[in-house]
Order: structure tokens, then sequence, then C-alpha cells
């Protein structure tokens, strides 16, 4: 189990879903994330907001994030407690639902973006390698 320290002290503890769970949620962050352009490294800032707003936005992904919230515990001090939907009920946990979201999703998708990013380069080394003139 994955542990993180949130901003209010409390700890996260994040255990990988089960592949259905983590797979339904990566093809729910794609769906939001498609129409989203990347034009230039000057645009970062406008799409990193993009995200943020899309991502915090879907319920779809909300929905699926909530089922991999399922196997994670939240511990303010009294002790690690499953996440559910009391969780974040108290005020003073409002502070790290967005943190738990971003630290959640981002151990649940991040084994299917390092396998597309390894595609996408080699995809990319070969396009290049067939423009070259000859």
């Amino acid at each position: 189990m994955k542990q993180v320290k949130l901003d209010s002290g409390a700890t996260l503890g994040i255990t990988p879903s089960p592949f259905l769970d983590a797979k339904e949620l990566y093809q729910a962050v794609l769906r939001e994330l498609r129409g989203i352009p990347i034009k230039s490294k000057e645009e970062m800032g406008e799409l990193i907001k993009n995200l943020f707003v899309v991502g915090f936005s879907s319920l779809d992904v909300e929905r699926c994030l909530w089922k991999c919230f399922e196997r994670c515990t939240y511990d303010s001090g009294k002790g690690p407690l499953k996440i559910d939907k009391d969780t974040f009920e108290p005020v003073e946990a409002r502070q790290d639902y967005m943190k738990v979201c971003i630290e959640v999703g981002k151990e649940n998708i991040d084994p299917f973006v390092k396998s597309l990013y390894a595609e996408y380069r080699t995809l990319l080394a070969q396009m290049e390698k067939d423009d070259t003139p000859k």
C-alpha cells in the first residue's frame, strides 16, 4: 500500500484497484480529454487548466474514482478508515479531496500511460524515419 501525506496532515493509503476498475477510470479520463488540443509547449498552462477542469467536472470520471477509492484509506489521526461517502463530510477533510482524487487517479492510470507513451514514442520515431529524404 502506497502512503501519501496530505496537506491537512492526514495520510492517504492507496491500494491499486483491480484491472477492470483501473481500466474503466483510464478510459473515462481518455474520453474526457480527447477534445483537448495540444498545440505547443507555450500552451502547457492552458492544457493543465483544461485537464483539471475536465477531470473534476466529469461525473463519469468521478464515478470511476469512487470505485477506486473503495480500496483506499484515509487517516486523519483516528486510525485508517476506508474512504466512503462520509470521508470528506467534515469541512477540514475537504481540502484533501482534490489531492486524493489526483493521487488515486495517478496510481491507477500511470501503468496504462507508461505503455501508451512508449508506443507513441516508437510510432513517432518510425514516422520521422519514414519522412527522411532518401
